[in-house]
């Protein structure tokens, strides 16, 4: 699954480099008709991998092997326009649970409740410790800083930015 259909053709292309002739896309920018033929083609099982925002969690997959959630803690996931309302990636979870297959959810700022489910051990905690560009050889994170705002405060900043990041703006 992907947060947003923007992000569906870039997903589709690596998977169908890795798969190929096995992958669709099932999302709501496809006409109904699309959807229809895809529909049937994941259920016939002509398909092995179904790429696609919030919607495409309900394919009909015979042999549901693994659901991968890309940006979990987006908003995106949660259908709230019309009914039935849900949200993608419980769902996803409750396929897992009901099909005893693998679910993933990526995000490097994940959801308050999967953080806390993931640290108190209801779901695995995996680390990517480095990035890794498109040959594969490992890039360095980005050098981050935590700064306490109260500390900030107390030296007479008032404002919303730390001195710190304000002195890297300005070098910037």
């Amino acid at each position: 699954l992907v947060p947003e259909l923007s992000l569906t053709p870039q997903t589709l292309e690596r998977f169908e480099a890795r798969f190929p002739g096995q992958v669709v896309a099932l999302h709501s920018g496809l006409t109904p008709a699309q959807q229809w033929d895809t529909w049937w083609r994941v259920l016939r099982g002509e398909v092995d991998v179904v790429i696609g925002s919030r919607g495409a969690v309900f394919a009909p997959l015979a042999n549901l092997g693994l659901i991968v959630v890309d940006e979990e803690h987006e908003w995106t996931y949660k259908q709230q326009d019309s009914n039935p309302r849900y949200h993608a990636r419980d769902v996803a979870l409750k396929l897992g649970e009901l099909t005893g297959c693998t679910v993933v959810m990526g995000s490097a700022t994940p959801d308050l409740v999967t953080a806390h489910r993931a640290e108190t051990g209801r779901h695995v905690k995996l680390l990517l410790p480095d990035r890794i560009d498109a040959s594969g050889v490992p890039l360095p994170l980005a050098r981050v800083s935590v700064v306490d705002m109260r500390d900030e405060l107390r030296q007479g900043n008032r404002g919303v930015f730390s001195i710190q990041l304000k002195a890297a703006l300005a070098e910037t």
